[in-house]
C-alpha cells in the first residue's frame, strides 16, 4: 500500500475503500483529453481494472489538452499508445482497450458488464449513444464535456442525460478548448468518481456545470 500511502492519510479514506475500487471495472469511452486526465486519475488512486474505448490516431492537434501523448506517438493508434502509458504507472494493473468507434448497434455489448462507464467523447451523437445504452442496460454512468471555457459533468444512476438534452443539441456550435480547461473539469469529475468507487457518500443526478470566465460552479439536481 506504499503506492497510496499519502491517500491514506486522508481521514475519510482507508484500505477498504481502495480494496473496493481495485475491485470495481471501468469503462471509459473516448481517450482524448478528458480521457487521459480521468484514466490517470482512477489509476493512480486504486481503480486497477480500466477499458477504454477508442478509435482516433493520434495527430498533433492533441498535444495542448492530451496529457499522455507525445510528439513521437503521431500516427499511431490512441488507444494503444496511452494504454502503454496508463501501464507504465502502475505495473498491476489491468488495462484493457478496444479500437472501436461506439454506435447505437454495438454500444450494449460494450458496456454490458461494466460497473461504471464514463462518457468522455467530444462530440453529443456518441454521448446520446452512451446515454441511451447506459438506461438500457441500467449501469451508471459519468458524463463528462467540455467547451471554450466551460463545462460539465454529472455521475448519472436514476436519471439520464436524455432528461436534459434533446436531438437539437446535435446542431449546437462546437468552441475551442483550452488545455488547462480540459484539466480542471476532468479533476473535479474524477474526484466524484473515486469518491463513488470508494463508496463514499456523493450526490448523484446533480449536474455540475463551471464558466471559468465568470468564475460560478452551479449545480442543479436532475
Amino acid at each position: 500500500m506504499d503506492r497510496f500511502s499519502r491517500l491514506l492519510e486522508l481521514d475519510n479514506i482507508s484500505i477498504d475503500n481502495i480494496k473496493l475500487a481495485s475491485n470495481k471495472r471501468v469503462l471509459i469511452i473516448g481517450v482524448g483529453g478528458v480521457g487521459q486526465h480521468v484514466s490517470t486519475y482512477l489509476l493512480t488512486n486504486g481503480v486497477n481494472n480500466l477499458t477504454i474505448v477508442d478509435f482516433d490516431k493520434v495527430e498533433i492537434s492533441n498535444l495542448n489538452r492530451q496529457i499522455l501523448l507525445t510528439e513521437s506517438d503521431l500516427g499511431k493508434s490512441k488507444v494503444d499508445v496511452v494504454k502503454a502509458a496508463l501501464e507504465s504507472r502502475n505495473k498491476d494493473s489491468n488495462i484493457a482497450s478496444l479500437n472501436l468507434k461506439i454506435d447505437d448497434n454495438n454500444i450494449c455489448d460494450v458496456i454490458k458488464g461494466f460497473d461504471l462507464v464514463v462518457d468522455a467523447v467530444d462530440n453529443w451523437a456518441t454521448k446520446l449513444v452512451i446515454a441511451r445504452g447506459c438506461k438500457k442496460e441500467n449501469i451508471p454512468y459519468m458524463h463528462i464535456g467540455v467547451d471554450g471555457y466551460k463545462g460539465q459533468y454529472c455521475l448519472f444512476k436514476d436519471k439520464s442525460l436524455l432528461d436534459i438534452a434533446s436531438e437539437d443539441i446535435l446542431s449546437s456550435p462546437k468552441d475551442g478548448v483550452l488545455g488547462s480547461m480540459v484539466g480542471i473539469i476532468s479533476s473535479m469529475a474524477s474526484l466524484l468518481i473515486i469518491h463513488y468507487l470508494f463508496g463514499l457518500e456523493v450526490e448523484l443526478d446533480a449536474l455540475n456545470y463551471y464558466d471559468y470566465l465568470t468564475n460560478k460552479l452551479v449545480k442543479a439536481k436532475i
